[in-house]
This record gives C-alpha cells, sequence and structure tokens, in this order.
C-alpha cells in the first residue's frame, strides 16, 4: 500500500513539476543556464537566490535537478491564499522571533538536507539585492555547508514582485546557476564578527552571480536597441531645452543618424558638445555606424584639444555653432578638419530617410549585424584629465563599458522610476557611464545638464524636475551646497561623489542642511570608470567603499610606506572593465600589457580595512620623500579643506630642498590663510613636523581642470614661472 502511495507522490509531483515548467516556458519564455554546475551530491548543501517575486520558488523547485526544502517563515506560511504553496513536505517552515529556530535548521542540514534559502528574507522593493540576514551566514557556516549560488533575472518585472514601475504579465525569465562555492570559512574569526562576516560572503556570492546573469556579449549599439525597444514610450532624456525623448523616438533618430554617420570615411570621429540629448543620440548614431565617437575636452583648451585630435587621427567632428559661440573657441583649432554642425543635420534628412529609419526600430535585426567577438572592439575613445601630465587617450570596449555598468548595478539599486540628474561632462568616464549609460540599463530617466559650474542652477533643477539621483565632485557638490535651498533636494534618494575626494566639510554639509548622506566611490578613465563604491547596504564613512564584483585587486608595496601587513600599497586591478589599451602608446601599453600582466597600476597608494572598504591615501605622484619618509600631500591637502572658510582654498605641492630632499609649498587664494594656524592644524591632527609645509604662496585663482580638481600640471608651471 505504502508503494502505491509513493508512485501516486511521484507522479503528482512530476505532473505538477510539468504544468509548472510548461507555464514558464510558454508565458515567461524561461532559459536555465549552468545546469553543468549542479553538483551530483546535494548533501551538506545550501541554495542561495535572490527574492523578487512570488514566481521565485516554484521556479526552482520545477527547474533544478535537485531534491531540496525551501526555507519559510511560519508566520506568512499560514496566510491562507499562501498556504499552499509554503504549508507543505517541501518547505522547511521557521519561526524568526523564535532565537533557537536556526538551531532546528542547522540540525536539518547536517542530517542531509539541501535547503533552498532566500537571504533577503523578503521579496526586494527596489528590484536590487536587499539586506542579508545573518541568520543565513550564520547556517552556512555551523554547517560547513557548500553554497550553490542561483540569481533569478527580471523576476522584479513580473506581476507578483513588489517593485514599483514597469511590470508585465509575459516578462522572460532566466536562471543562472553559478558554480558551487567552498564552505565559508570565519573561524578565525572572533564570535560577534562571525555571523556579519558570513553574511558579507553571501552578498558577496549574489552580487557576482547577478554580474554573470546579466553580463553576456553584447556592443552597446545592439544594447541600445534592446533597451529602446523593452522601454519604448517611457521617457528616456530631458535636456536645458526641456523636451523630453522617449527610448522610442531616441531610437528612431539614432537609426536616422546611422546612415549618415556610415559615409563618414575614417573611424575614430570627433565630439565638441556639451550635456545635451542630441549629443547622446550623436554618440549612438555613431556607434550604430560601427565609428568610434573621441569625446573632445572642450574645458582642456585649444592646445590640448589639438594634440588630442592628432593622436586620435581626428579628420571629422561633430559640434554645434552656438557651442562654438558660447565656449569662444578659436576658430583655428579645428582649421583643417570636415566639421558637421549639429543644427545642419534635420535639413538632410529626406522622407525615405525617415521611412528607412522608422523600418530599423520595427526589424532591428535586420539592419544592425551583432557578432558576440565585436564586444571586444573599441567603442569609444577618453582622454585623461591630465592632471599630472600630458593627456592619454584611453581605448574603451564594449565589454568594458557594459561590464562596469552591470557590476555597479549589482550593487545600487537604481530603478526604472528614477530620474538622473547629470551636469558631469559626458567627455569624462564618469558623466558618460554612470550618468549617461547606467540609467539607460534601468530604464530609468537622465537630465543632461550643459555645466557642473552653474551652482544656482542645478539644485532648481533638481527641485523642479524632482529629481531623484544626483552626480557630482566634491568641487561642484559644495558649489550646489552653497546656493541650494533646503528643499532642493527634497526627492533626491542618492548623491553619488567621485573623481575627486569627498572632504568632510562637504558630506557633512549634505547630512546636515539636506538630510542626505553622499556615496562617495572611486575609480579611473581606464577602469571605464568605476572600481568601487559606498552604497546603503555596504557603507563606510571615510571610505570610498568596495571593489566591485569582477574585479580584482592587489597592494605592491611601496618603499619608504608601512604596508600594515599588506593592508596598503600601490593598487592594481584586473577585471572585464579595465581598458584596452592606450591609444599609440607603446611604452605604457608594454608596462599595462607586459610587464604587470595585464594588471592595471592606479597610481594611488591604497588601504583595505578589516571589511574591506577601500580608503585611499594619495597618488603615487602625490607623495613627497622628506628625510628619507614618504609624506601624502593629498592628505594633507584633505585635512586643511574647508579649514579657512569656503571661499578660501588650499593645494600642496613639493619642491626641491638640498637639505630634506623636498619641501612643502602651500598654496592659497587668500592671503588670509597663515602659516602659523596650516601648522597648528596639521599639527591637531597628528601630522608630524615633516608633513607641514614651510611657506604659503598665494594665487589669486587656484587652476583646475573641468572635473573640479586642481589642475597640478598648470600650478606647477606657474610655480616655476
Amino acid at each position: 500500500m505504502s508503494d502505491k502511495r509513493s508512485l501516486a507522490k511521484k507522479i503528482i509531483e512530476k505532473t505538477i513539476k510539468l504544468f509548472f515548467r510548461g507555464y514558464f516556458r510558454l508565458v515567461h519564455n524561461i532559459k536555465i543556464e549552468g545546469l553543468e554546475n549542479i553538483p551530483k551530491d546535494s548533501t551538506r548543501l545550501i541554495i542561495i537566490a535572490n527574492h523578487a517575486s512570488l514566481l521565485d520558488g516554484p521556479t526552482l523547485w520545477s527547474f533544478l535537478p535537485l531534491s531540496f526544502k525551501v526555507l519559510v517563515d511560519r508566520v506568512t506560511a499560514q496566510i491562507p491564499y499562501m498556504k499552499p504553496f509554503m504549508d507543505n513536505e517541501y518547505t522547511y517552515q521557521i519561526d524568526p522571533l523564535n532565537s533557537y529556530a536556526l538551531k532546528d535548521v542547522i540540525g536539518v542540514v547536517n542530517q542531509g538536507t539541501c535547503l533552498l534559502v532566500f537571504p533577503e528574507g523578503r521579496r526586494t522593493t527596489t528590484g536590487s539585492i536587499m539586506k542579508i540576514y545573518e541568520g543565513t551566514g550564520f547556517i552556512a557556516y555551523k554547517t560547513g555547508a557548500r553554497i550553490l549560488p542561483v540569481y533569478i533575472k527580471n523576476a522584479e518585472l513580473t506581476l507578483t514582485s513588489m517593485t514599483k514601475g514597469r511590470r508585465n504579465y509575459f516578462t522572460p525569465l532566466t536562471v543562472t546557476i553559478g558554480q558551487v562555492q567552498p564552505p565559508i570559512e570565519v573561524s578565525h574569526l572572533p564570535n560577534k564578527l562571525k555571523k556579519k562576516e558570513a553574511a558579507r560572503a553571501i552578498y558577496h556570492m549574489l552580487t557576482e552571480i547577478f554580474l554573470q546573469a546579466h553580463n553576456k556579449p553584447a556592443t552597446l549599439a545592439s544594447k541600445f536597441i534592446e533597451l529602446c525597444r523593452e522601454n519604448k514610450n517611457r521617457i528616456a532624456f530631458k535636456d536645458i531645452t526641456r523636451k523630453e525623448v522617449s527610448y522610442k523616438n531616441a531610437l528612431l533618430r539614432a537609426f536616422l543618424l546611422q546612415d549618415y554617420f556610415a559615409g563618414i570615411k575614417e573611424e575614430n570621429i570627433g565630439i565638441l558638445l556639451p550635456n545635451l540629448t542630441s549629443t547622446v543620440l550623436t554618440f549612438f548614431g555613431l556607434q550604430l555606424a560601427k565609428k568610434v565617437p573621441a569625446f573632445l575636452n572642450y574645458s582642456s583648451g585649444p592646445v590640448v584639444i589639438k594634440q588630442t585630435m592628432e593622436l586620435a587621427d581626428i579628420n571629422t567632428i561633430i559640434t554645434s555653432r552656438e557651442f562654438l559661440a558660447k565656449i569662444k573657441l578659436d576658430p583655428e583649432t579645428i582649421t583643417g578638419k570636415k566639421v558637421i554642425y549639429i543644427e545642419d543635420l534635420p535639413s538632410q534628412f529626406t522622407l525615405l530617410d525617415k521611412l528607412k529609419a522608422y523600418s530599423k526600430t520595427k526589424f532591428p535585426s535586420g539592419s544592425y549585424g551583432f557578432f558576440d567577438k565585436e564586444c571586444k572592439n573599441t567603442a569609444l575613445l577618453l582622454f585623461t584629465s591630465g592632471s599630472e601630465g600630458v593627456p592619454k587617450g584611453v581605448c574603451l570596449t564594449h565589454e568594458n563599458i557594459i561590464s562596469n555598468i552591470y557590476q555597479a548595478m549589482a550593487k545600487i539599486d537604481i530603478r526604472d522610476t528614477d530620474f538622473v540628474l547629470n551636469a558631469l561632462p559626458i567627455f569624462h568616464s564618469f558623466g558618460l557611464t554612470v550618468g549617461t549609460l547606467l540609467p539607460l540599463f534601468k530604464g530609468a530617466r537622465v537630465f543632461l545638464y550643459v555645466s557642473p559650474l552653474h551652482f544656482r542652477v542645478i539644485p532648481e533643477i533638481a527641485y523642479d524636475q524632482n529629481c531623484t539621483i544626483l552626480l557630482g565632485t566634491n568641487t561642484f557638490l559644495n558649489g550646489f551646497s552653497k546656493k541650494a535651498n533646503p528643499y532642493d533636494f527634497y526627492a533626491m534618494r542618492y548623491i553619488f561623489c567621485g573623481a575627486e575626494a569627498l572632504t568632510e566639510t562637504v558630506f557633512n554639509k549634505y547630512v546636515e542642511t539636506y538630510g542626505i548622506r553622499v556615496m562617495s566611490g572611486y575609480g579611473a578613465t581606464e577602469c571605464s570608470p568605476v572600481v568601487s563604491i559606498n552604497s546603503p547596504l555596504e557603507y563606510e564613512y571615510g571610505s570610498v567603499g568596495k571593489v566591485l564584483p569582477g574585479i580584482d585587486y592587489k597592494l605592491v608595496p611601496v618603499e619608504g610606506i608601512d604596508n600594515k601587513g599588506g593592508k596598503l600599497g600601490r593598487l592594481y586591478v584586473k577585471g572585464p572593465n579595465v581598458m584596452k589599451g592606450y591609444l599609440k602608446n607603446e611604452k605604457a601599453n608594454n608596462k599595462y600589457l607586459v610587464e604587470d600582466q595585464g594588471w592595471y597600476d592606479a597610481g594611488d597608494i591604497v588601504e583595505v580595512g578589516e571589511t574591506g572598504f577601500l580608503k585611499i591615501v594619495g597618488r603615487m605622484k602625490r607623495f613627497a620623500k622628506i628625510s628619507g619618509e614618504m609624506v601624502s600631500l593629498t592628505a594633507i591637502e584633505e585635512s586643511l579643506a574647508g579649514a579657512f572658510g569656503e571661499r578660501k582654498e588650499v593645494a600642496i605641492m613639493a619642491v626641491a630642498d638640498e637639505k630634506k630632499g623636498e619641501k612643502l609649498i602651500l598654496i592659497a587664494n587668500s592671503e588670509k590663510v597663515e602659516l602659523k594656524a596650516v601648522r597648528e592644524i596639521l599639527k591637531g591632527k597628528g601630522f608630524s613636523e615633516l608633513a607641514h609645509p614651510r611657506e604659503v604662496k598665494v594665487l589669486k585663482e587656484i587652476p583646475k581642470l573641468g572635473t573640479g580638481k586642481v589642475d597640478y600640471v598648470k600650478l606647477k608651471e606657474i610655480m616655476k614661472s
């Protein structure tokens, strides 16, 4: 009799699984990736997965070829409409209020039961991975179980999710199964830290599997087509003209530009434009035409613009008459080049051109041949800021940019309901990747503003447009804070700071006046650019966050600096986001690709704390060797920032000294900055006398780059003159 019941049970179970599989294949076009990673032995195994919808449990139960129990909340399991799915032999119920409940779960796993756990403990409301409960980590390290990470892609877009914004009944789903991870090892830690560290390890596994699930071979053009077709009538861009452009219209206009740009013979095309919708559409039109956009830094001056055009063999420039008049660029700078003015483009397109572009939006597969290998081709050229020397041309591939976007999205919960205010120039990687491209990957909106120097206007736009995310450098955020009304940032969810160190003065201003915690990060143009970032889930004041998933790093000891047991050194990074190489720079490429074996030398001295947060000690080139000791000029500048008032700025330079090798000179924009006061401040902050400047020089204005950072090259020239 028992055999018949057992057989009947198997038949019913198989029938139900077949039903669910049929439903998911028919309605959600489900795909399963990584079945080869399923272990043959499922004892002492914990499956962890993101939790975005009520379909998550049935999805994994139907398609994972494993026998497991799902860990569920006993209270939720008793809700009438949930009871059939959560109160059965395939679940293990736990009372979250019972402190002894986890011990029972540990016993179940130790007895050989494979367990499926949703470490977030609830469905996400952001679409991203939320808080990880320490209980999952406690079970993992106490049982010594192996961990199988799984990610269900697009589950947050289904009707049973808790996210706001777009949701669809026929949302396609993809289940990505990662490789089995070894047991979490925390035996070396004090008991009070073990659960936290185990939970951090699980969060790291989930962000890594997120990256694996999303980061597939693609080009920026193919992704743009995909994203525009997905979001259609949603607004993509808005700029100073206040005209809104939908994703559908953006694709139409980019396709219209495609054929026009395809007629240009050369591959590298210069773009000399500010943050406007037309600039972004020009960029994507070039991508569709398989050209390489080269953004020219119009704030760098005619000499540098000429250098970059010569370096990149740029003979064609896309610009605007109105813009050239505003920046008062010397016409001689672009003499001899073919100049395409965006004001003239509309008259170039016939009705036939427009009909052809429209047909491409309906049938794009035939209009753009995409091959996986193209993802490793150069997608764009950016030029380093030159704060320490002559600018270099950085070759970034489609893979570099797209990888970095998904790496950042694994940590930051950008939502399709967000409105990003981006005033950072697109000719810098922070403004391009994070401020312009990343929001598109979530179907969000971007307001493009022409200049970050309009300190009074930008907060007003944030208020008027209900913007939810703002990007800036420390210098620009400081400027905004001086002009903003305390209510201007009322809708702001996040403010991200990069390109330079976030000072204590600026951080406190935003916390105390606007009630917003500024999230600082770290990156480099060569890394597309983000390497690490703070987030609401992983935050440490004074740091630049943790390294993003998919990026490896190492710290190389530096002579004259205590490496603190391997926790401090010169930072090298490697990952899919790190550049292809430098343009026409054999010496630099030989060091990067041959001598350093593909590890990018960031040129910064970094300290990594016990919990993995990075703190920038200073640029390698921004150290002085005084009496045999290495002194960080950056650290001194940060300690003095804001100490003499908001309008009084300082910079530190090192010059040769016969007695001690080098000595420090303080550059200030005010005669009220006195040497005695400087030394007292530094002494109070623990700096030795070696770090005290020997003299003060006053300049009416300290030279700045387009990012707001001090231009040390010009400053050095001024000091020599």
